[in-house]
């Protein structure tokens, strides 16, 4: 399942590249922007470490959702008492209005999702998005000509104010930077209702 918990404990703690969020530093601009984080979803969150950093450390409830594609990611959610989700990418998040957060988007959301699917989900994001809440793309990846015709578009359709914008060469995986591929971080904050 690719699930050590020696690794895992350690995920989210620790800022050693740009595009790290630690979760400390993530609640230190909430607090100086005087907004609360209480309620989040972790859309392709696979065995849910986001989730549980997040309830140990500041009781933060966070809805994962996770697919079963070759092995039972749901499972290990649950049995680390947190909550799965089955909401497939080109689906509404079961979750209403407004009432959400933080939407963390993980691995499972890159540049191998169709825009149109891609525009469907991050206009979900803002439909379950409470004003003020943040938006956080972790390690989205991509080639950087892409990046610049039509993510950071698409992203920009959103008129959030941008917190946290950063963009590194992806050196991991197959290619990486030598195919012109890229991830970005970006930590998104919803603007309030006028």
């Amino acid at each position: 399942m690719g699930f050590n918990m020696q690794v895992e404990k350690t995920k989210f703690l620790a800022y050693e590249t740009e595009l790290d969020l630690p979760i400390s530093q993530l609640f230190q601009l909430a607090k100086s922007a005087e907004s609360v984080i209480r309620l989040a979803v972790d859309i392709g969150g696979g065995t849910a470490t986001f989730a549980a950093q997040m309830k140990t450390l500041h009781n933060v409830t966070v809805l994962t959702t996770t697919m079963n594609l070759g092995l039972p990611y749901n499972n290990a959610v649950a049995y680390r008492g947190l909550v799965p989700l089955h909401a497939p990418l080109q689906q509404r998040l079961p979750v209403f209005d407004g009432v959400v957060d933080l939407v963390r988007c993980g691995h499972a959301v890159n540049r191998w999702i169709p825009v149109t699917v891609m525009e469907f989900k991050f206009f979900d994001v803002d439909r379950v998005l409470r004003g003020g809440g943040y938006f956080f793309l972790d390690r989205f990846s991509g080639k950087r000509v892409d990046f610049e015709r039509v993510f950071e578009p698409l992203i920009g359709k959103m008129k959030y104010k941008v917190v946290k914008w950063a963009v590194a060469n992806k050196t991991t995986g197959s290619g990486g930077a030598r195919n012109g591929e890229v991830y970005l971080t970006a930590l998104l904050q919803k603007p309030l209702p006028k």
